[in-house]
């Protein structure tokens, strides 16, 4: 089983990638048959809650996309943000359906007395 889109490898009874969060595959397209999915970072968060959100978001709107870093994100927060990567060609689309999402970029909310613990999209 593999990843589409980091072509890791992963044991047979595995569905998902643990980094990218999309479904795996028995087999790798050959590269040169077809061309590279291109995707581009549109946020980063460090809140599982924002996480939790956006993918209801995304998946409402079936935008094709993964988190790198969301597992990690659990073994050590505030160390690297969760990164949310969409296809590029619908890359402007999710930012546009985010936009009004207050997401809270350090897992803090703004109500903690720091005017810049939080970050919107």
């Amino acid at each position: 089983m593999f990843c589409p889109v980091c072509r890791s490898e992963y044991v047979e009874g595995v569905a998902e990638c643990y980094d990218c969060r999309v479904p795996l595959v028995k087999e790798l397209p050959n590269p040169d048959d077809e061309p590279p999915l291109e995707y581009e970072e549109v946020l980063q968060t460090y809140n599982q809650g924002d996480i939790a959100v956006i993918r209801s978001v995304l998946d409402n709107e079936e935008i094709q996309y993964f988190i790198r870093g969301e597992i990690f994100n659990l073994v050590d927060p505030l160390i690297q943000p969760a990164r949310l990567h969409v296809r590029k060609e619908e890359a402007q689309r999710a930012r546009k359906l985010l936009s009004n999402l207050n997401v809270t970029f350090l897992g803090v909310s703004a109500g903690s007395g720091d005017p810049q613990a939080s970050g919107s999209v």
